[in-house]
């Protein structure tokens, strides 16, 4: 088990057409918090349009050979380890230190309740580039409502204990209509605790969540007022604030804001978000619930060759055609729109609120006149 940055096991040599730059592993679908957010795809309900989602996860053995075979026939340079609760898995850690000596590049995205003191030391030891939590308020009784868990104090202590062990700690603030006014707060709090990266995630709906619509999700103007916050308070604080969930251009200006580093879809780019999961299922991102192949069974080559890949960029909204951002916003999180409405053209929830003016999301599909440019 001495194989160091992605050596090849075998004479197996990667495809440059088949190559991506980072795959994203799920441990598990096991998780100790009731997130009403929660956008994993096995938590919805048998009549969603990703419903029966397959759950289970392969033993020890067989995921870490699971692990290499995916990440030398993919050519891949970085892992992130997620779940579920990737660290309650018994085998984690074996897990997380062999991601380490496949690719130059580990994050672990965790709740921190599972976070010790020796835990932040091995992930030091392993060089780990960053480890992110979830603050959704810097209100211990808001935060732990939200995430329906009593986790406030396990969270602030995992973000100390990994700081003290020298490993970079990443926010993530999921903004909905319940907490977007807390997200100044959590700039602070992130300043306080030596914190210098916040991944600021509107809410986008897929699994469980979309039954959440009407309660969580967050208008235009409650995100516009949180970049508003990022946008003033960043540069003096040295909190870099980034997107991961896109904002489409069209509701809100975002040129109008030079600190906050905004993302988009990644799947039909060369840099897909491309995601395994723990029984070795592949999808083309962690809000996708259309399986492309299994990486147990089949060769790299011919999972990342499905067409699912290359059309799912062409299926925009109608409403999003001809529009200056066609192809760089795509129509903002289309597997919101699917989970959502069993379409992958239809305008995801986010931008249906705000076109219907901030009635629920839920409900038929809405026609929408050309964006603004």
């Amino acid at each position: 088990m001495g194989i160091l940055h992605g050596a090849p096991t075998d004479a197996w040599t990667c495809d440059p057409a088949h190559q991506v730059p980072r795959l994203d592993f799920e441990l598990t679908p096991a998780c100790d918090h009731a997130c009403g957010h929660c956008y994993n795809v096995w938590n919805a309900s048998p009549e969603d349009p990703q419903g029966n989602y397959p759950k289970g996860q392969l033993k020890t053995d067989a995921f870490l050979a699971m692990m290499e075979k995916a990440v030398r026939q993919s050519g891949a340079r970085h892992i992130t380890i997620t779940g579920g609760e990737p660290l309650l898995r018994k085998d984690a850690l074996t897990i997380i230190e062999r991601a380490t000596q496949l690719v130059p590049t580990v994050q672990l995205i965790t709740n921190g309740s599972h976070v010790t003191p020796a835990v932040a030391a091995k992930f030091a030891a392993w060089k780990l580039r960053s480890v992110q939590l979830t603050l959704l308020s810097a209100d211990r009784d808001e935060h732990d409502r939200l995430k329906g868990a009593a986790c406030f104090d396990d969270t602030v202590r995992a973000a100390l204990d990994l700081r003290d062990a020298g490993v970079p700690v990443q926010v993530c603030f999921v903004a909905m209509a319940e907490n977007w006014r807390a997200f100044e707060g959590v700039m602070e709090l992130c300043y306080v605790l030596g914190v210098r990266a916040i991944a600021y995630n509107r809410m986008s709906p897929t699994g469980w969540a979309i039954h959440q619509l009407d309660r969580l999700m967050p208008l235009v103007e409650q995100v516009e007022h949180n970049l508003d916050t990022a946008e003033r308070l960043g540069p003096g604080w040295k909190l870099q604030v980034s997107t991961a969930m896109p904002i489409p251009p069209c509701l809100i200006r975002l040129e109008r804001y030079r600190w906050v580093k905004f993302g988009f879809c990644s799947v039909g780019t060369h840099t897909p978000n491309i995601t395994v999961d723990a029984l070795g299922n592949v999808r083309s991102c962690n809000l996708s619930s259309n399986v492309l192949g299994n990486i147990v069974d089949a060769d790299w080559p011919a999972i990342h060759a499905q067409p699912y890949l290359h059309t799912f960029k062409q299926q925009v909204p109608d409403m999003c055609r001809g529009c200056a951002y066609e192809k760089s916003c795509q129509g903002g999180c289309k597997e919101s729109g699917f989970a959502t409405y069993g379409d992958l053209r239809a305008p995801e929830p986010f931008v249906a609120q705000a076109q219907a003016g901030g009635a629920p999301a839920a409900g038929p599909l809405i026609t929408i006149a050309e964006p603004a440019r």
